[in-house]
């Protein structure tokens, strides 16, 4: 994993290159003389920087349709952004964890493998205090969960599941199915701690409080569709579902939906003065003529001109011509 630089360090280093301890050209110097890069042969890099890339684009997908999920349900505006995407080995992943935590594993019957969901303790409870009609605190002291929590908590992972599947619905389906949740990280081994996994972290924010969600995706795991964690097949992709039979889906239920349409005879002008004094067999002179043509509304917006008469027993009017102000989309 690249090094990144802490506040503290970033000021060091702007105040030495300010009194002239540190100057810009030695740093450039090392720079150029830093053309080897460290390998660590013991844990290989797998996954490639394209399909770091489409991983991290999938799941910001994944952040935004969770946020709409969680609002809902939490009755409160969820702020969820992705922060990262890491590839390090599963012993890394699990001592990084704390403990307690909630962890879910899941397996990925599309894919014959298994992932890990871990949730960090302040959000699992900042989510129980939600839920339960309070308003989510942070610094919620640690204490092992009930099985009442546990019970609404994993009504909430499974369809964070379902979110999670319809985010990978361009790339392939995962069919997430949770198997059993678990408090102590060092209970959960799906993989050898060697292997390398990917590691998408997700920052949750609820009412005051905030907390991490991870989603441990072994390597094994995406051997199936390694091919398909490009930028290009997703957006390829997700054009045809587009242009087939999404279109085709689309089409049906705007054929099937109800829209209003209001003939507008005409506008008048009074006081309400004039409104309040109002009495049967009062006339109030319209803008238009007899003889004019009226608007004819569909939703709110004018699309037709017409001219109004009667059809049997029913008043009706006949489309004589189309609005002019609604070329442009008016």
């Amino acid at each position: 994993m690249a090094e990144v630089l802490s506040q503290a360090e970033i000021d060091v280093l702007l105040a030495a290159l300010s009194n002239g301890s540190v100057s810009v050209e030695h740093i450039k110097q090392e720079e150029e003389e830093k053309r080897v890069r460290v390998y660590d042969f013991k844990r290989p890099n797998r996954f490639s920087k394209e399909q770091i890339r489409t991983l991290s684009m999938l799941h910001d997908n994944f952040a935004r349709l969770l946020s709409t999920f969680l609002s809902a349900q939490l009755r409160a505006p969820a702020r969820i952004s992705l922060l990262s995407v890491q590839e390090m080995t599963y012993d890394e992943f699990i001592r990084s964890v704390p403990n307690p935590t909630l962890m879910a594993i899941t397996t990925l019957k599309q894919l014959g493998g298994q992932m890990v969901v871990e949730m960090n303790p302040t959000l699992a409870f900042a989510l129980i205090e939600r839920l339960f009609g309070g308003k989510a605190t942070p610094g919620a002291g640690l204490r092992p969960l009930t099985d009442i929590e546990l019970a609404v908590l994993e009504r909430i992972l499974v369809r964070l599941l379902a979110v999670l599947d319809e985010a990978w619905s361009h790339v392939s389906a995962l069919k997430p199915e949770l198997d059993r949740l678990e408090t102590n990280p060092q209970f959960v081994q799906i993989i050898s701690p060697s292997e390398m996994v990917a590691l998408v972290s997700i920052k949750v924010e609820v009412d005051a409080a905030e907390g991490l969600l991870n989603l441990c995706f072994p390597y094994l795991v995406f051997k199936p569709v390694a091919a398909k964690l490009s930028a290009h097949h997703w957006f390829s992709t997700m054009e045809q579902g587009v242009s087939g039979g999404g279109k085709e889906v689309l089409s049906r239920s705007l054929a099937r939906t109800d829209v209003p349409v209001v003939a507008l005879l005409g506008r008048a002008g009074i006081t309400v003065r004039e409104l309040l004094n109002l009495q049967v067999g009062d006339v109030i002179e319209l803008e238009n003529r007899a003889g004019d043509e009226i608007q004819v509304l569909v939703g709110s917006r004018p699309k037709f001109l017409a001219r109004p008469g009667q059809v049997g027993r029913h008043l009706g009017v006949q489309i004589t011509a189309r609005y002019k102000g609604d070329e442009n989309g008016g």
